[in-house]
């Protein structure tokens, strides 16, 4: 069963709420049902498993506006069988999804995997007259009068968007330590000593022949080095939305009839779709 389906974006992002009304998870990932596109398996995200997203069958979930109720419990859903959400599920996978929720997988001759057994599709083809119109792989016989209506149908390609992480910017604001040298002129004091001639005095002092101490205190100026911090600017951070242009592809399918005309019939024509 391929993981992708008509429009399975407009499940991405559903809150995905366990059987106690818990919001566990949102959706990361769908899986349809190959035969009638109906929503089969979510793969939800809850963080318990990097890398991996864990299946959860839809047959019982309720689906409302912007979330996805399940029948299971938190517990259930964490030791879930997880697949990454670019891979497709196998048959086998299908299996073990089921059984591990214990639901039963079908293993009548159907393309679909629901545990009913049954295609939640109806046919396509309608008839008219004497006539109706079989299997979509078998062969019909117009055996009376009347007409058979074979609609034919195709593929659009449908794009959604979501929402995902592109990295990180992170800003560290650091402090660094540098060493810096600022000259100063710093002013000292100092004591002159000089020895004069007696010519300049006559007389004897009458402190004469006693000792003395004379103290001449002497100063200067030594460095005191402070710090004051100011503001020398400041960064700012602003977050841009730019929109950019990309060109997505995949494979639609669409189905035409081809007219295989065997009669013998001279001058018939047939005409395709």
């Amino acid at each position: 069963m391929n993981s992708t389906t008509t429009s399975p974006d407009q499940f991405f992002g559903y809150d995905v709420v366990d059987s106690t009304g818990n919001k566990i998870g949102s959706v990361d990932n769908v899986w349809v049902d190959d035969a009638t596109n109906a929503l089969e398996f979510i793969g939800v995200k809850t963080g318990w498993l990097m890398g991996k997203t864990h299946v959860i069958p839809t047959a019982d979930a309720q689906i409302s506006n912007g979330s996805i109720t399940v029948p299971y419990s938190a517990d259930q859903i964490k030791d879930a069988p997880s697949f990454g959400g670019n891979e497709a599920l196998s048959p086998d996978d299908e299996s073990q999804v089921y059984s591990y929720y214990g639901l039963d997988r079908s293993t009548a001759p159907s393309p679909t995997g629901l545990p009913s057994g049954e295609s939640t599709g109806t046919s396509d083809y309608s008839t008219a007259g004497t006539s109706s119109f079989g299997t979509s792989t078998g062969t019909e016989t117009l055996e009376n009068a009347g007409e058979i209506n074979v609609p034919v149908s195709e593929e659009e390609l449908q794009v959604g968007k979501r929402e995902v992480s592109a990295g990180t910017v992170r800003l560290r604001k650091v402090v660094r330590t540098e060493h810096q040298e600022v000259p100063v002129e710093l002013r000292r004091e100092d004591v002159q000593i000089e020895r004069v001639p007696a010519s300049e005095m006559t007389e004897v002092p009458d402190a004469a022949f006693q000792e003395r101490d004379i103290e001449v205190p002497v100063s200067r100026e030594e460095a005191v080095v402070g710090k004051e911090a100011h503001v020398t600017g400041q960064v700012r951070v602003q977050k841009n939305v730019d929109t950019e242009t990309q060109t997505v592809g995949d494979e639609v399918r669409s189905e035409d009839v081809e007219v295989d005309d065997s009669t013998t019939n001279a001058g018939r024509s047939s005409t395709g779709f």
